[in-house]
């Protein structure tokens, strides 16, 4: 029989429950059943774990998947990701070499607006086509969910321009998808001249415009120097907050004063980057635990800092939190969740059950599917990945090499 095959009827498997698939022989499922190695799965979802034996004298399977002794985790949710971009900016990993920082790269011309000028030169079919790309690459290494952020359009039409190419893409590709609009990424070069300026047509015809078209669930803002200081970055977030949309910030990456803050007093969702979070931010976080700690660590690791976010004190005083990609042309180009885990456990001390919560669970949890996602429980969807992992403890223990090698989304297996 080959690993995946239809069942024959038989009387004795007739008076069974019936079953879409039945995944088993795996080296084990992560859940809350301890010693599961297989899974019962119908309409998208998981009906039970456990022993394949007890699972196979309960169930009457359509079909039948054959693990073979891979390791059967909850498909990866990635946190945050800048897939809509038109092309790469390979040549800023020589800048930096050279000794250039993000902020000198941006003042030349380089970093975020580069991208901008690419974004909008693409058409929305090219956008769409390169982000169907990234969202692929993501899949082969098993994101099955992801947030999926704008920024690279930062006007009216290239910001929903970006958007739809997200949503668009997501159709094609079977990744699912909640969509950010990050229009406050940078202030535009035609507005460097008067910032105020493009903060009103944020307020007062983008974000109004993002909301009834339907394009975004949530906003993001980049709170920084170069970017939008903290007074701009409230009145964004509270136009936003205002339409309904969920909150999300960029805070505490170079310089830290009081996004944090801001982030918790508004009951953002996320807070993400964090390598020079403060004190007081880390005590609005600890009380709040409602504002999730998004954890990027591949980024300082990309741009050749020594900051890391402090995980170690963040989990300690109870903060929720994920980790995630950052995928982006220009500061973190990878889409390989498996490989950020591996810096997780080096640069933020995480273990590697710490790591993998971060990667489902956690994530899933700041999107608003924490009851959908990210666990292989009874009633979870059926997203999974077979990983080329003996245990757990395996997972971000190697890093330069894939070790998801069949991912599904829903019970079916992406090709």
């Amino acid at each position: 029989m080959s690993d995946t095959a239809p069942r024959p009827e038989t009387a004795e498997n007739q008076i069974k429950q019936s079953c879409e698939l039945l995944l088993h022989s795996t080296a084990g499922i992560l859940g809350t059943v301890e010693g599961a190695d297989a899974l019962a799965i119908s309409d998208g979802k998981v009906l039970s774990a456990g022993l394949g034996s007890t699972l196979r004298a309960q169930y009457r399977a359509i079909e039948e998947v054959d693990g073979k002794g891979l390791l059967g985790l909850p498909g990866f949710v990635d946190g945050h990701t800048h897939p809509a971009f038109a092309v790469g900016r390979a040549q800023e990993f020589d800048w930096r070499a050279e000794g250039l920082e993000y902020l000198e790269i941006a003042a030349r011309g380089g970093g975020i607006h580069s991208s901008v000028r690419a974004v909008r030169e693409a058409s929305e079919e090219q956008l769409t086509a390169q982000v169907a790309a990234h969202f692929r690459r993501m899949q082969r290494h098993g994101t099955t969910a992801c947030e999926a952020k704008s920024g690279y359009g930062l006007s009216l039409e290239d910001e929903s321009k970006s958007l739809r190419a997200i949503h668009a893409a997501a159709d094609a590709t079977g990744m699912r998808v909640r969509a950010t609009c990050l229009a406050a990424h940078m202030v535009p070069q035609e507005f460097q001249e008067d910032p105020s300026y493009y903060l009103e047509i944020l307020c007062n015809e983008i974000l109004p415009s993002i909301c009834q078209q339907g394009l975004a669930e949530a906003v993001d803002v980049f709170i920084e120097r170069g970017a939008f200081d903290l007074e701009a970055g409230r009145r964004y977030l509270e136009a936003a907050q205002e339409l309904g949309l969920g909150l999300r910030v960029h805070a505490d990456q170079f310089h830290s004063f009081g996004a944090v803050e801001l982030a918790v007093e508004l009951s953002a969702e996320s807070v993400d980057h964090l390598e020079v979070l403060s004190d007081s931010g880390l005590e609005a976080l600890a009380l709040s635990r409602k504002t999730h700690a998004g954890l990027l660590p591949a980024v300082p690791h990309f741009l050749r800092q020594q900051a890391n976010a402090p995980a170690r004190r963040l989990l300690a005083a109870g903060v929720p939190y994920f980790i995630a990609t950052d995928f982006n042309p220009g500061s973190c180009y990878t889409p390989s969740l498996p490989e950020v885990a591996h810096f997780a456990r080096i640069r933020l001390n995480l273990s590697a059950a710490e790591a993998l919560h971060g990667v489902t669970h956690g994530a899933a949890t700041s999107l608003g599917w924490g009851e959908q996602k990210g666990r292989l429980d009874p009633g979870f969807d059926a997203d999974f990945v077979l990983c080329e992992l003996p245990d757990e403890a395996h997972f971000g223990y190697g890093f330069g090499e894939n070790p998801v090698r069949r991912v599904f989304v829903g019970g079916k297996e992406l090709s």
